[in-house]
């Protein structure tokens, strides 16, 4: 036996070695009945196992769980038990879930499966199908897309409540309040500064992959998305012209053809109370669902009126959305929604903004333009019209939170 024999015989032993190990560990689970698909993410988290499965041939089978202390193998034959799914192995490790009467090493091809929760337990990263694409429903770690998902659950661990707080969840973003109803999204420095609501952004907004123009981004609370999702770059294909930098796609849930509640409160200091409930009733079996969800917040303002003696800046909107699912026959599904948003509060649209002022040039090529600061802001001339308005400056320094007495502009100022 030569060399390269030799190392090959004792590789494959490790391997085996490690395999009957593997299979030979016994784990303590405690998988309640239920949803396969939530029993083998479950799994997957516990034992770090590469599990590959189908989302819509899994969709509305049941098992009946597993309990005890067993191998990996073990609980993972108990839970398909009785399904009609068993199990077919990859020769890279994984395991995927397909129909069928017997277990089988027979190699399958793991293209048409999608990564259900295939991540150790220590490390675990849900998964989050994209909609934003021309893939349709692939695995957001698959495709070549810079891209940011967070599901509702994401959402709420961290009090990303509406569309300013992504700044905290996602890389390259920035978001600004400008004047009147308009503000501004950037994407690697990229957007639109246009105050006006008829310019096209450079970030589009979408929702269900729909863009609209104008929404109430800045003043409505998430609340029952399926996920958020924001494409880095330009998403003209898809998004038309107003995608140059990037999008942000909200995807709300969908009505099921399971029960679904969910209801809650949430009370803090400035008398902020905040309360979200939602209902899923599937009225005839798949082919009439009714998601019915809603969303109300009330508080105080932070800011303080030392003039009026009042709190400003506060908070008092609620929102609505009713989602009806209809197939009325086999390969045609329509959804249809409808949604209301009303606000009533002292919310600051926009506060007083920084700006070194800019007077404009005295001259041009030796003439005079007409500035004579000593006579005060009436006699700016014609330097008034090639004024920039502000100055580059520091947000730290003093010229950029005084103005002048003698210069003012309008434009620089509420």
């Amino acid at each position: 036996m030569n060399t390269t024999t030799k190392l090959k015989t004792a590789i494959l032993a490790s391997a085996c070695a490690a395999a009957i190990a593997t299979a030979g560990h016994a784990e303590e689970f405690n998988i309640a009945s239920g949803d396969l698909k939530a029993a083998l993410t479950t799994y997957a988290r516990q034992t770090g196992v590469s599990v590959i499965v189908s989302g819509d041939a899994v969709k509305g089978v049941r098992t009946r769980g597993v309990q005890g202390n067993l191998s990996p193998d073990d609980a993972l034959g108990r839970i398909l038990s009785g399904t009609g799914f068993t199990i077919r192995r990859d020769p890279s490790g994984a395991m995927a879930i397909v129909r069928g009467t017997s277990a089988t090493n027979e190699a399958v091809d793991l293209g048409q499966f999608q990564i259900a929760q295939a991540t150790p337990s220590r490390g675990a990263v849900e998964t989050v199908t994209v909609t934003s694409s021309k893939l349709g429903g692939a695995d957001v770690q698959s495709i070549p897309i810079a891209i940011t998902a967070l599901s509702q659950e994401q959402l709420t661990a961290t009090q990303t409540a509406g569309g300013p707080d992504l700044v905290k969840q996602v890389p390259n973003l920035t978001f600004t309040k400008t004047n009147f109803t308009g503000y501004s999204i950037q994407i690697r420095g990229i957007g639109t500064q246009a105050i006006s609501v008829t310019t096209d952004p450079a970030v589009a907004v979408a929702l269900n992959d729909l863009p609209f123009l104008r929404n109430h981004f800045f003043e409505q609370e998430f609340y029952d998305l399926a996920q958020v999702e924001v494409l880095r770059g330009p998403q003209g294909t898809l998004y038309g012209r107003n995608a140059t930098a990037g999008v942000v796609n909200l995807t709300t849930a969908r009505p099921s053809d399971q029960f679904e509640a969910m209801a809650s409160a949430e009370i803090g200091n400035y008398r902020q109370r905040r309360f979200e409930g939602m209902i899923n009733l599937p009225i005839v079996d798949d082919r009439l669902d009714i998601r019915l969800a809603g969303e109300w917040t009330k508080r105080q303002g932070y800011s303080f009126n030392e003039i009026t003696n009042e709190r400003i800046d506060g908070r008092d909107l609620w929102s609505g959305r009713l989602s009806i699912g209809l197939k009325p026959v086999e390969g045609l599904q329509l959804n249809l929604m409808w949604e209301h948003f009303s606000e009533n509060d002292d919310r600051i649209r926009s506060s007083k903004q920084l700006c070194k002022t800019d007077p404009g040039p005295s001259e041009i090529d030796g003439i005079p333009t007409g500035l004579d600061v000593s006579q005060g802001a009436g006699a700016l001339g014609a330097a008034g019209y090639l004024s920039q308005g502000c100055l580059p400056t520091s947000m730290y320094s003093p010229d950029a939170f005084q103005v002048p007495m003698e210069i003012r502009f309008p434009m620089c100022w509420l």
